[in-house]
């Protein structure tokens, strides 16, 4: 049987022996170079998502703008006469107009008049005009858009 005494300088000898303490105590070298790999890819990763959602907010002011723009030129048209040349069958105007966020022109805006047939009345075709305005904006594969459609009395 081995007595409490004897086992105490047994252990005080295991953890005096020269270097064990120094190492394993802290992070070796490759430990540390792996941890700040990987933490620098999750900065890289983080910092590319920021960027990622600050272009969506950006697209999105624009896009409210736009709706504002839509919104703006389809009350003007509404209070033309039915007969105004603004409202004659066809594209308007025959160049579109810029379209402007923040100072900057970033798109076009036009509208396009349509006759529109309305099913509850058969006897009369082409009763309405369709008028739908678009805003257009953007390039390449992020072209966006903006339309909104009202139906109008026939002169």
């Amino acid at each position: 049987m081995i007595s409490r005494c004897s086992l105490i300088p047994a252990l005080h000898a295991d953890l005096s022996r020269p270097g064990r303490a120094e190492s394993e105590g802290g992070f070796s070298l490759m430990e540390a170079l792996v941890a700040a790999t990987i933490s620098v890819i999750a900065v890289i990763g983080l910092a590319h998502s920021f960027g990622m959602g600050r272009a969506f907010i950006n697209r999105y002011e624009v896009a409210r703008a736009a709706l504002g723009a839509v919104g703006a030129r389809m009350e003007e048209l509404s209070v033309l006469p039915a007969a105004a040349p603004e409202l004659t069958v066809g594209a308007h105007p025959a160049t579109p107009e810029p379209f402007t966020y923040q100072g900057v022109e970033v798109g076009t805006i036009g509208w396009r008049v349509e006759w529109f047939d309305d099913p509850l009345t058969p006897s009369i075709t082409a009763d309405l005009k369709r008028v739908t305005v678009v805003v257009r904006w953007g390039g390449g594969a992020d072209r966006d858009s903006v339309r909104l459609i009202r139906l109008f009395p026939r002169a």
